[in-house]
């Protein structure tokens, strides 16, 4: 049952329906946030590259932990992003489920822009050993990391 609310809260933001966890999602704005801010190492399609992590089909499996959910936030492209923590939570509820496909769980819950707020405090300096270190606990509990890079 829970699944099935936070996917209707999510399909109620995505077109543009009030929901109470937070404002509807302005898709053309976080569409321009990602292609201004994410897509120069990311790529357009979120695919990334040699040293950037893969985002297309594979984002969502960080959101299998706390960790993993404060992690896509702590580094420091969205950390330190220009944009405020409101704009920024918008463009993560946009880029998990588009980039993510069927890796994000069944029962994501939309970032808030207190969470974003809070977590951006605290932006990672070691990425690739943090990454590696939350994938692998993901891993030792789910098969579900094989696909990250």
């Amino acid at each position: 049952m829970k699944k099935h609310l936070s996917r209707l809260l999510w399909l109620c933001c995505l077109f543009g329906f009030s929901c109470n966890a937070e404002e509807a999602i302005n898709e053309a704005r976080a569409l321009f946030n990602y292609q201004m801010l994410c897509q120069g190492c990311h790529v357009g399609d979120g695919t990334g590259g040699k040293d950037v992590p893969n985002l297309q089909g594979a984002v969502g499996v960080f959101l299998n932990s706390t960790a993993g959910r404060e992690y896509l936030i702590k580094v420091p492209g969205a950390a330190n992003s220009a944009l405020n923590s409101k704009d920024l939570a918008e463009l993560m509820n946009w880029m998990i489920p588009v980039m993510g496909k069927d890796s994000v769980p069944d029962d994501f819950v939309p970032y808030t822009e207190q969470e974003v707020e809070t977590l951006r405090q605290e932006p990672l300096m070691e990425v690739v050993e943090h990454r590696a270190k939350v994938l692998n606990q993901i891993l030792t509990n789910s098969t579900s990391a094989t696909t990250i890079n």
